[in-house]
């Protein structure tokens, strides 16, 4: 008899345990990208449960699980995002999503819904991505003599650097997309084509060897992968 009652008060505390370590939590949280911008309509699944949840048009998103599951987010066009839930945070849960490392993702992205404030989204990435707008510039030259203003043009040519000489000139060598050509090439170029300038001289200019000599100016389009 008294075998069986200790048998039945481990069964009974073994019960109470496992009844303790599966207690059900709710989860409340956010999902966004940029720190700002929601992700809609992404999926939130706890490993090992048959259902899923979508994020709403706020990003917002509520599931029920045990405390110390892990929650995966999948949406196309972001790294998958895994979340391990705590008790203290299980009501006021923030997680950023990470863009792919991939010149598609931001538009797979939107193309698949998971973006609805675009022009937000746009805006951050390109501010991330160190793109700038040069849209309202006529061409290369007007971007030049406004937002590099320690520059000098004489002659139709960009001076980083030195006086022009009667037997040689101290004009800027152009580089696009890392390959370096003649000026009329570069200032062809749409100002809606032009993702960032960058100014180099002295030693940052000595990658291009002797003909960085004069300075260059390092264009980067907005459909390159050069870095």
């Amino acid at each position: 008899m008294k075998k069986n009652k200790l048998v039945l008060f481990l069964l009974f505390f073994a019960f109470s345990n496992l009844t303790l370590l599966a207690k059900k939590i709710e989860v409340k949280g956010k999902i966004v990208t940029f720190n700002t911008v929601p992700v809609v309509n992404a999926n939130v699944k706890v490993p090992g449960y048959e259902t899923s949840v979508k994020t709403d048009q706020d990003g917002s998103f509520s599931c029920i699980c045990n405390e110390k599951d892990k929650l995966v987010v999948t949406a196309t066009g972001f790294n998958k995002l895994t979340i391990k839930v705590k008790k203290k945070k299980a009501k006021q849960l923030i997680a950023k999503m990470r863009l792919l490392n991939s010149s598609e993702a931001s538009k797979m992205a939107i193309e698949k819904g998971h973006i609805l404030q675009v022009s937000q989204f746009e805006k951050l990435l390109k501010e991330r991505s160190g793109i700038k707008d040069y849209s309202k510039y006529n061409n290369l030259m007007d971007i030049i003599k406004n937002e590099f203003q320690s520059l000098r043009i004489i002659n139709g040519e960009v001076i980083i650097r030195g006086e022009a000489s009667i037997n040689a000139s101290s004009a800027a060598r152009f580089v696009v997309d890392g390959i370096m050509v003649e000026q009329s090439t570069a200032t062809s170029l749409s100002t809606n084509d032009i993702a960032s300038i960058k100014v180099l001289k002295g030693s940052d200019a000595s990658i291009y060897g002797v003909r960085g000599g004069t300075g260059v100016i390092q264009i980067k389009t907005k459909k390159s992968n050069f870095k």
